[in-house]
């Protein structure tokens, strides 16, 4: 499973093998988040599950479309682990600081 997201970012994104690997680390921590973001590697199209803190993958990525497949993923990863840290980043626009 990790080597098919790895596989994504490097072939696909461009990404470093060390970037990679810390990407997939992030999106694979929770058996749920990775499952959702392999079926998007399958569909490209992002669904209503999970839905954590009452954000789903579909909804982060009409707020920010400018996310990414792993954008939206691991950022679901930042509303499990640090919920209050992402509602400021969604309040704030996802500005980057």
């Amino acid at each position: 499973m990790e080597s098919k997201i790895t596989d994504y970012l490097i072939n696909e994104l461009g990404r470093d093998a060390e970037v990679a690997a810390h990407l997939t680390e992030k999106v694979s921590r929770y058996a749920d988040i990775r499952d959702a973001f392999l079926g998007w590697l399958d569909t490209r199209t992002y669904g209503d599950a999970p839905a954590i803190h009452g954000y789903t993958p579909a909804k982060i990525s009409r707020l920010n479309p400018q996310f990414n497949g792993i954008g939206v993923y691991n950022f679901m990863v930042t509303l499990r682990e640090d919920p209050e840290a992402a509602e400021r980043y969604i309040a704030e626009g996802f500005r980057v600081a």
